[in-house]
């Protein structure tokens, strides 16, 4: 098996995937804006632009230039005078490209430039878009002052724990704003060795270091508890909700403590977050860093006057190898369950108790992994032969494996086998996992959700990708047309979608007139299957579940 598909294996079972490509940047915007008036914050009054309807605030600290808190949890912002303009999205954390690029090496150039077509129009922000000043949050929202307050939905960007921003195109909240009547966050936070390199063993003083990034986040969340209402949001009805990576750190936040409280639903979209990264694994990565950098562990302190990029190569090329279905676990950067910020695996091997009264929303796109399989040129045109030779990522179970596969679509080309299989084995797998240790605690209500509807762009080869429920839940398909195509069933679809999405983020549940969504429960395992039209199937994936239930 080549070392490319090892790669996209550990992308999927990871779910560092989408965040490549969903963290590409925002396209400039079209429409004339004029200006909102001054909103008082705890901090300092802030003034936005109003576009169609719709006020938005860019680039609103929730925290202090973190270089001078680099490993260590940020500091609130300083109060300022006047009124701060926030019409611009503010720096990108700094960024290190991991898993999806490796996945991605050697592919097809014109794949390459497709998919930079696809998911923003551009492979990169230039570098003046990165630095350490980068704890912003974005607000939208149809009414900014405290009339009334709505139901706010807080999104966490994917591009694993290693890339991404909240000021992506497709995280445009402007059309949720105006189909639910929600206020929209959006937030840019430490990722990669920044946020999840993990120092505690070394010094006591960066003891929260694998966790900053998560940390940053419930800052974040912090800031809206204390500061929404004047934006016309509702501090005791927050919904996080997150893609990819973004679905993982929704995960790791129901096993944080010290979340309880700061949000009151929860969604993951291709992320469930089952396991994050043990600690002995994170100290591995770190030992490992520093030797490559050649410091030693008692002048780790070092690190706080390097240049970010020169550190997060380091700590790149420092992990090891994930496993089928391992979030991280292996990989090294990540939430690390260190014993404070994380206690436990949040998920593994049962629910923690510090969520079970928050609802959960979780589900998978059918065939996550055509995405990246579609690198190689050879995808869709597998032999039988080839197909099976894939089924050896799973070890010892590959032959049963591969006939049941191929028993269940037998029509299908053999390359879809393979996509079924890896997107089995990490995404889906591990949301059927969640939902039902979730459903297990016979406390709050879980959903489940699968992605059935296959965009008709190039050909209909890539079916129903990772990364193809974004601009659908965000009610953007006009602005997605590269991915989702054009003609009436995005828009169905992104209306069906993004409607459920905010009934659950204001009431619970996300049931619709004409389209009533049951909880997820042991006994029925009943599913949303969202496609053309949308249906709710008992345990859809049933064979295969049980397959690998054993």
């Amino acid at each position: 098996m080549s070392d490319l598909h090892m790669s996209r294996r550990e992308l999927v079972a990871t779910g560092v995937g989408g965040g490549f490509l969903l963290a590409l940047p925002a396209r400039s915007w079209a429409q004339v804006a004029v200006p909102t008036s001054p909103i008082e914050t705890r901090h300092g009054r802030v003034r936005g632009s109003q576009v169609g309807g719709v006020s938005r605030f860019l680039g609103i600290p929730y925290g202090q230039d973190t270089r001078g808190t680099r490993f260590q949890p940020s500091i609130p912002p300083a109060s300022w005078g006047g009124v701060r303009e926030c019409t611009s999205y503010g720096l990108r954390a700094p960024q290190s490209v991991t898993g999806a690029a490796r996945a991605l090496d050697g592919a097809n150039p014109e794949y390459l430039r497709f998919l930079g077509t696809l998911f923003g129009g551009s492979t990169g922000k230039p570098e003046s878009d990165e630095g350490e000043d980068c704890l912003v949050l974005n607000v939208w929202t149809p009414d900014a002052s405290s009339r009334r307050k709505r139901p706010v939905m807080f999104y966490l960007h994917g591009g694993g724990f290693t890339m991404g921003s909240g000021g992506a195109e497709m995280f445009d909240g402007s059309a949720l704003v105006r189909r639910g009547d929600v206020v929209v966050v959006t937030i840019n936070h430490r990722v990669s060795a920044m946020g999840y390199l993990y120092l505690g063993d070394f010094h006591a003083d960066f003891a929260d270091s694998g966790n900053v990034g998560q940390l940053d986040i419930i800052d974040a969340l912090k800031w809206v508890r204390d500061n929404i209402e004047a934006f016309g949001g509702d501090p005791q009805n927050v919904t996080i909700f997150g893609e990819s990576g973004g679905g993982f750190k929704v995960g790791a936040l129901l096993g944080t403590p010290s979340a309880r409280g700061l949000f009151h639903k929860a969604i993951q979209e291709s992320g469930a977050g089952v396991t994050m990264v043990d600690r002995d694994v994170a100290v591995g990565v770190a030992e490992r860093t520093l030797a490559s950098l050649g410091i030693a562990k008692a002048d780790v302190r070092k690190l706080q006057s390097m240049d970010p990029k020169t550190i997060t190569a380091a700590a790149v090329a420092a992990q090891g190898r994930g496993g089928s279905g391992d979030v991280g676990k292996k990989l090294g950067l990540g939430p690390v369950v260190d014993g404070r910020t994380l206690p436990a695996h949040p998920f593994e091997p049962q629910a923690n108790p510090f969520s079970e009264h928050v609802p959960v929303l979780i589900g998978s796109n059918k065939d996550e992994q055509t995405l990246f399989l579609a690198a190689d040129p050879k995808f869709g045109k597998y032999t039988v032969e080839e197909a099976r030779e894939h089924f050896a990522v799973v070890g010892e179970r590959a032959d049963a494996a591969f006939e049941l596969y191929r028993g269940l679509t037998p029509n299908d080309p053999p390359s879809y086998w393979v996509s079924s299989l890896l997107t089995d084995i990490g995404m889906r797998g591990n949301s059927i996992r969640e939902a039902e240790r979730k459903a297990a605690q016979n406390a709050a209500p879980v959903f489940m959700y699968r992605l059935d509807w296959e965009t008709p762009i190039m050909g209909g080869m890539l079916r129903a990708p990772h990364g193809l429920d974004t601009p659908l839940v965000f009610d953007n398909p006009e602005t997605s047309l590269a991915l989702l195509g054009n003609g009436p069933d995005p828009k169905e679809l992104a209306t069906r979608m993004s409607q459920a999405w905010v009934n659950f983020a204001r009431t619970g549940d996300p049931s619709q007139p004409g389209l009533v969504w049951p909880r997820y429960e042991l006994a029925d395992r009943r599913t949303m299957i969202f496609d053309i039209p949308s249906h709710v199937v008992s345990d859809p994936d049933g064979a295969r579940r049980t397959f690998w239930s054993v």
